[in-house]
């Protein structure tokens, strides 16, 4: 797959976040769809909390969704990259995994600079979506986040095209 993935890397409190979001901020200027992926220690499924039962029970996915936004499935980190439709995917740690190119920040001071690199580096050398899909005979909407799903994953499963035979 042809995903752009960067990886900011560094220490507690480097900087890593604020270089991120810096980035982020100046790409979506420039009209590049964008997702993050952070890396936590911190436990999301504590034994006897509901989602653990769930999960224990034999639950294919979970999601865990509230007011501000939603939590869902056991992924790794290649199956949310292939899925997210977007052009660039910034993955905050997994300082142990190679997972794209590779930014470290020493300390929050470098965060203009190293944020600006960043963005130097995706319009070098990403692309932004564009592609067409056509499904039953119209052109689907490119910037449709399903249609992006769709396509990403056509893409990984290495198909050029899908037929559905609806059984009744």
């Amino acid at each position: 797959m042809n995903k752009c993935i960067i990886q900011v890397i560094g220490r507690k409190d480097s900087g890593k976040t604020l270089t991120i979001e810096k980035a982020v901020r100046k790409l979506k200027q420039v009209g590049f769809k964008v997702a993050v992926i952070k890396h936590s220690h911190h436990e999301i499924d504590l034994q006897g909390k509901d989602t653990f039962r769930f999960w224990s029970s034999g639950s294919d996915y979970v999601v865990f969704m509230n007011g501000k936004g939603v939590i869902m499935g056991r992924f790794s980190v290649d199956e949310l990259v292939n899925l997210l439709p977007t052009d660039v995917i910034f993955i905050e740690g997994f300082k142990e995994f190679k997972l794209g190119e590779v930014f470290e920040i020493i300390k929050p001071e470098e965060a203009e600079f190293l944020s600006e690199k960043i963005v130097d580096y995706v319009e070098k050398n990403c692309n932004k979506i564009d592609f067409t899909i056509i499904g039953d005979g119209k052109v689907l909407d490119a910037n449709n986040k399903y249609v992006i799903m769709l396509y990403n994953l056509m893409l990984t499963l290495n198909l050029s095209e899908v037929k559905i035979d609806r059984r009744s």
